[in-house]
């Protein structure tokens, strides 16, 4: 997998970046669920333990990745934002105007609360992990290999049709288009995405062929595997241990 198309965390080599795939997607479909069925901000905040927990271990890079939360914030606050806007349960308070609902603020808070948990255990359990890695623990958790073999080559060859897009656009502006509100430009970029899309069928149908004649069969063969070492026993039980605290709390 070329270095490229990963995320610059799973290039660290932090000790989060060491611990095995498979505990660390565990872990995080344990809180995540756990999270986002929560019923208040007593009931999510007591899960937050972990998330401080991988933050103290991540250090310096955690402070860096959580830049890449704000624009996920950005995206809640404007799902926060209309939720005030339309929901018209009382009490109600006006503000210029507007009424606002007081439930509705209370429910985006705590939907931007579990989100920022939720997305705090992806950005350092998941985003810290190769996604070869990441596919190849998916196969060891048993998912089925076609659905793991999907999600392998929706991966991999995302990034070539973003390629062959920007490749397309840069030779539409060397014959002189310009992006603007016209009918013009819509029909150059209807024939763009069409020529795309054309080009992609037909990239994946060469490759399938090759790979069939390299004896594809569905499944994609690992011949390197995970070793569960000391490191992963006590990172994986001190996740459940906090997790038990935080129900018995």
């Amino acid at each position: 997998m070329p270095e490229k198309m990963e995320n610059s965390l799973a290039l660290e080599k932090g000790i989060l970046n060491r611990i095995d795939p498979r505990v660390k997607i565990l872990l995080f479909f344990l809180y995540a669920w756990t999270i986002a069925v929560a019923k208040d901000f007593g009931e999510a905040g007591r899960y937050a333990i972990f998330p401080l927990f991988l933050f103290f271990l991540a250090g310096f890079r955690g402070v860096k990745g959580l830049k890449l939360l704000f624009l996920a914030n950005t995206f809640l606050f404007l799902i926060v934002i209309s939720m005030l806007l339309t929901y018209r349960e009382p009490p109600l308070f006006y503000i210029a105007g507007l009424s606002l609902s007081i439930p509705a603020l209370k429910y985006g808070l705590l939907l931007i609360f579990k989100s920022n948990l939720i997305l705090i255990l992806m950005l350092f359990l998941i985003s810290t992990t190769r996604v070869f890695s990441l596919f190849h623990a998916l196969h060891h958790l048993k998912l089925p290999d076609k659905l793991v073999a999907l999600f392998f080559f929706t991966y991999r060859y995302v990034h070539t049709v973003q390629e062959e897009y920007h490749l397309m656009l840069k030779s539409a502006r060397a014959r002189g288009f310009e992006s603007k509100t016209s009918l013009k430009t819509y029909r150059t970029l209807a024939y763009i995405l069409a020529n795309l899309l054309v080009k992609s069928y037909k990239r994946a149908d060469r490759v399938y062929k090759a790979m069939l004649c390299r004896g594809f069969n569905g499944t994609l063969p690992v011949y390197v595997h995970f070793k569960f070492q000391k490191r992963d026993l006590v990172f994986s039980l001190i996740g459940v241990f906090l997790y038990i605290i935080a129900t018995k709390l």
